[in-house]
């Protein structure tokens, strides 16, 4: 165990709510990607869009096809349950654990989008600062840093608590992340990979 801890943004208190410190433009960061993320969810064909409805059946296109219809409209009204809990909490100091969770849920699927914008997987190393698609790489490692601040404190008091990493991607408190809050995630499937053997 660590001597020295270090200063953790979301902590656990005594009445099982959760206090949050997250910097300002972190949450209307949050609250700003979780809007784009529920105009994109009825977009059936938007690829960026694939880690949130994966396929069941991967060997079966028809059962598969099934499914998606039956679970797609219960997962897209689950997810923005937990948008609108998230940006009508954002400005809060303290969170029930629902709440906390809704963020929690918002955050991932966020980042799962935006991983599968940049083809990249836990493993990926960092780009450099020229890279055309460096605003983006940098968004993706806040919003891990912001996650991994969030089950840091959902994690708190529970028995066998594993310990998380406790270097920080990126400093939360950076005002420089104020570059990156205007992007907009409408434009991401422009930048997708193409995975198409057939263009290889």
């Amino acid at each position: 165990m660590p001597l020295f801890r270090r200063r953790t943004m979301v902590n656990r208190q005594a009445d099982g709510t959760y206090t949050v410190e997250f910097p300002d433009h972190i949450r209307q960061l949050l609250v700003g990607l979780s809007r784009q993320l529920d105009g994109a969810l009825d977009n059936d064909d938007d690829p960026s869009m694939a880690r949130l409805f994966p396929t069941a059946y991967a060997n079966d296109a028809e059962k598969d096809a099934g499914y998606q219809v039956f679970a797609r409209g219960e997962l897209i009204e689950h997810r923005r349950e937990a948008i609108e809990l998230l940006t009508k909490t954002a400005e809060k100091d303290s969170l029930e654990e629902d709440e906390l969770m809704a963020w929690m849920h918002v955050v991932n699927d966020v980042r799962l989008v935006l991983g599968t914008v940049l083809d990249v997987s836990e493993d990926s190393d960092g780009v450099e600062l020229d890279h055309p698609q460096a605003d983006l790489h940098e968004l993706y490692h806040v919003l891990g840093a912001v996650l991994a601040e969030i089950v840091d404190g959902l994690s708190e008091g529970l028995p066998d608590d594993a310990e998380l990493d406790n270097e920080m991607p990126v400093d939360l408190g950076d005002d420089d992340i104020h570059d990156i809050t205007d992007l907009d995630l409408s434009d991401l499937d422009n930048d997708l990979p193409n995975n198409d053997p057939d263009d290889a």
